[in-house]
């Protein structure tokens, strides 16, 4: 709509100025113009503010009902583009430059989430990029999603580049082999006559929960150790989808988790109000010093059988002018489950009840898809839960500035007042086992 709109108002612009200088052009004056032409001339101005009412009546429906939908290439954020250099070139030269450090293992054993469900449709298959492997993501006839390695093993064809749906197989685009979604394996050539016992291509086990495409990762092999928590305002629609945001980070998976164990940082990095952005040459600046986030947190693991738990108390309180306004006082409780998965759950007296559901893929060694999804009451205004994210995405994205250049300090100088990060640590590494990928030696890129 808003498309059309803007092109009416781009029409109707070009009438009237039309108009306008075929006036001028015979020298005849404006109020001399015949009364026929000033109609046309009425009808152009009035169509010129029908189309700009459309474009306002667009926004604000888009700002007080649409999902709000923020997407981030990786050289968007956290890299800074000096004399004359683009951010791609500015992003692609610091991962070239920079020391990652001793780093632990690449990929944690875990749940990790591919999609987000609306994405996929029935009968829709897609590819997706995991744990640097090529999946095929798909929904079959059956409502169920799927997932697979993308590649073909008769020739390598890309399951999820080409290939469809039929029933509840995924068809490869080359030949047309047919390969079942529950176990992976062949079910059909159509030019052979038997399909051998090995034709199979890998499946991997997932679950869909909170609207969420999830596949779960052991490097050895082994059953998911533990199930997703469900919300059940998701599922019954009390929370309904108010927006995402999608950021991809050069750093290591832990790097993400272990923010939460630094309580420290949040006094220096995320003091300035969430109106100074997320540049550090503007939230640095006095110039906004007006507005002041303060925090207190305490991390903790949980205890058997949720030892894959951890749970962050968030208190926040902000001040305007040096004037403390308790309306705006919040807690939050942010519980991580598993490596990659983050619940961080509001409940105010006057904002209403939601969570924020952060989600950290490996897309490879060193690179992480960060998702961000709310869902929230469903009469609490949408304007609401939509600027909580476009708040966490600011602060967020002041993180993203220090893990795209900082180095992994396996031993790292630490005060005591540092303890719950060694504590982090410790907690951290059950998702690892003695086959866990580590980063090779050699320098991987990825230009944009």
């Amino acid at each position: 709509m808003s498309s059309m709109a803007a092109a009416a108002a781009v029409f109707c612009l070009c009438v009237g100025i039309t108009l306008i200088t075929h006036s001028a052009e015979s020298r005849i004056p404006l109020t001399q113009v015949d009364a026929g032409l000033r109609a046309v001339a009425q009808r152009a101005m009035l169509c010129v503010v029908v189309g700009v009412s459309l474009l306002v009546a667009g926004w604000l429906y888009r700002l007080l009902f649409c999902p709000l939908e923020l997407v981030r290439p990786l050289h968007d954020v956290g890299y800074v583009a000096e004399d004359g250099r683009s951010k791609a070139r500015a992003a692609n030269e610091m991962r070239r430059r920079r020391r990652v450090g001793d780093v632990p293992p690449v990929y944690p054993n875990g749940w990790y989430r591919v999609l987000h469900s609306p994405m996929l449709h029935r009968g829709e298959v897609k590819s997706v990029s995991f744990l640097g492997e090529q999946l095929a993501v798909f929904r079959g006839q059956d409502g169920k999603a799927y997932v697979l390695d993308a590649y073909c093993p008769h020739l390598g064809a890309n399951l999820a580049v080409g290939g469809r749906v039929v029933g509840n197989c995924v068809e490869c685009p080359f030949h047309g082999w047919q390969f079942r979604g529950d176990d992976g394996k062949c079910e059909k050539i159509p030019y052979a006559d038997k399909v051998p016992e090995i034709a199979k291509v890998r499946r991997w086990p997932s679950c869909e929960v909170n609207q969420q495409i999830l596949v779960w990762f052991h490097c050895d092999g082994a059953e998911p150790q533990w199930s997703v928590p469900e919300k059940q305002e998701i599922t019954n629609g009390q929370w309904v989808y108010r927006g995402r945001s999608e950021h991809f980070i050069s750093a290591h998976i832990e790097d993400l988790s272990e923010n939460a164990a630094d309580a420290s940082h949040l006094g220096h990095l995320h003091a300035a109000g969430f109106t100074s952005g997320s540049d550090p040459l503007h939230y640095n600046s006095q110039t906004w010093d007006c507005v002041q986030h303060n925090w207190k947190i305490q991390w903790e693991p949980e205890s058997e059988p949720n030892s894959h738990c951890s749970k962050m108390l968030i208190n926040h309180s902000l001040t305007v002018f040096g004037h403390h306004f308790s309306l705006l006082d919040m807690q939050v409780v942010a519980r991580q489950v598993g490596p990659g998965l983050v619940f961080l759950q509001i409940d105010d007296r006057f904002f209403g009840r939601g969570v924020i559901l952060q989600c950290v893929t490996p897309v490879e060694p060193l690179l992480q898809r960060v998702s961000h999804t709310i869902y929230y009451q469903s009469n609490v205004p949408a304007l609401v839960p939509k600027f909580f994210l476009t708040v966490e995405s600011i602060q967020f994205e002041r993180d993203i500035m220090i893990w795209n250049n900082k180095k992994y300090i396996s031993q790292p100088l630490l005060v005591k007042e540092d303890a719950a990060i060694q504590k982090h640590r410790r907690w951290y590494g059950q998702f690892y086992s003695q086959n866990s990928p580590r980063l090779l030696l050699h320098r991987d890129s990825m230009d944009f």
